[in-house]
């Protein structure tokens, strides 16, 4: 499912909109799951192994079995991938496609967890290969015995309420799982363990993305937990105070990532061929913060340049959620940017790479002068208050409209400002 703009028409309606997404879409096309996914495999030596097992979870799972599908198919033992509900895709003899929910975890991700596991019972002479993306925190998932599914989704959703991110966010989730935080390395041991990562946290750290199975927890559990102790609604002390693995069970795992939000921004970056900033991968914070962050670091720059230029950058934000309407983190960073960009000539959009941005149907928008002067300053800050960027946006060309991509690396912003 490659990455493509159905609304192209709607929200592409002058030069330099078209260019931004002409430039989106050949960045998508040349990182597409299978292509980097088919070069990583190929580097590995499959002759040293008595058998391959195949696994994954997350977003991008079935693009990067694609990837992997030829070079491991006379070594294969089993094959098994866990991928959205609501994700299609084309059926394939030897390959098991599990669903599960995201971003919330449900009954069906522990069940197709469960038989997931079932069948990846390796011995010390095989390989298995753990492909892993962005949203396998939900879609991958065994709660500790005595904690329910439902107390789970509870406690994310509490905790995206609040602005967790998603360092905090996946501690908590780890501690509280069965094959999170290095869990799922114990459960596969002694064989080998390979896995293959596309990462959707800022900084690429393997303990987070997935909520870490295959590494351990960086952030101490008991930190975060008191930190968020007043809206988690039940005592979780005793797991998140026994959540470390054993060295011994890591001794056969290599975690390698890739593909990241670092090479979307700066393949951005290497495209865009007039005056550009880059201002890195590892954007966080609330949506409120960034905006304004953004808006005065482009001021200043805009003062030292002189002259109009593109920006770019990655990372995820939060939305510290009050209203009912329909949103996403994207959505209304690329608003807030609007109603602080004081420029004479500007574009912003915000986009998450797997094509879906919170509770509504866009991918994320896209906002510029012309778009401001037509939204009254009453009906931006009444949107905001709604958390409906969605529904405004749609209104004004800027909802963009892809449907899941397949690829999952954070969220990317691309812009272009002029004070003149």
């Amino acid at each position: 499912m490659p990455f493509s703009v159905k609304n192209i028409s709607d929200v592409a309606y002058d030069e330099r909109r078209a260019f931004i997404f002409r430039t989106l879409n050949e960045v998508f096309k040349d990182f597409e799951p299978n292509k980097v996914t088919e070069k990583a495999v190929n580097e590995i030596d499959l002759n040293k192994y008595a058998g391959v097992y195949v696994i994954g979870f997350g977003k991008a799972a079935y693009e990067m079995y694609l990837g992997v599908r030829e070079h491991v198919k006379r070594k294969l033992k089993y094959a098994g991938i866990i991928i959205p509900s609501d994700q299609e895709v084309q059926y394939l003899p030897e390959l098991d496609i599990l669903r599960g929910t995201h971003p919330l975890t449900s009954t069906l991700s522990v069940t197709s967890s469960k038989k997931l596991l079932s069948k990846a019972r390796p011995s010390a002479n095989d390989l298995v290969l753990v492909l892993i993306s962005g949203g396998g925190s939900s879609l991958f998932e065994i709660p500790q015995e005595g904690i329910t599914i439902d107390q789970m989704a509870s406690i994310s959703r509490a905790m995206m309420d609040h602005s967790a991110n998603i360092y905090e966010l996946n501690t908590i989730r780890s501690a509280l799982s069965s094959v999170k935080g290095g869990k799922l390395a114990r459960i596969l041991y002694p064989a080998t363990i390979i896995a293959l990562i596309i990462s959707d946290v800022p900084g690429d750290d393997i303990s987070i993305i997935a909520s870490g199975p295959l590494a351990e927890n960086k952030l101490d559990p008991s930190a975060v937990y008191a930190k968020y102790r007043d809206i988690i609604p039940i005592d979780i002390t005793k797991y998140v105070e026994n959540s470390s693995i054993e060295d011994l069970y890591f001794r056969n795992v290599m975690n390698r990532i890739i593909l990241s939000n670092r090479d979307f921004v700066f393949e951005i970056y290497k495209r865009i061929n007039e005056p550009i900033v880059s201002f890195g991968s590892n954007i966080q914070g609330d949506v409120t913060e960034v905006s304004e962050a953004f808006v005065r670091s482009i001021y200043e720059i805009s003062k030292i340049k002189g002259k109009s230029f593109w920006f770019v950058a990655g990372g995820e934000t939060t939305v510290n959620v009050k209203g009912n309407g329909i949103g996403g983190r994207n959505l209304e960073l690329a608003l807030r940017f609007m109603k602080l960009a004081n420029f004479s000539d500007f574009l912003f959009l915000s986009i998450g790479t797997d094509g879906i941005d919170g509770v509504s149907p866009a991918a994320g928008g896209i906002v510029s002068s012309d778009m401001k002067l037509k939204i009254s300053s009453q009906e931006l800050e009444e949107t905001l208050d709604r958390n409906d960027a969605f529904t405004l946006l749609s209104a004004y060309h800027g909802a963009i409209m892809t449907g899941r991509t397949g690829n999952n690396v954070s969220d990317i912003m691309v812009g272009y400002v002029s004070l003149r």
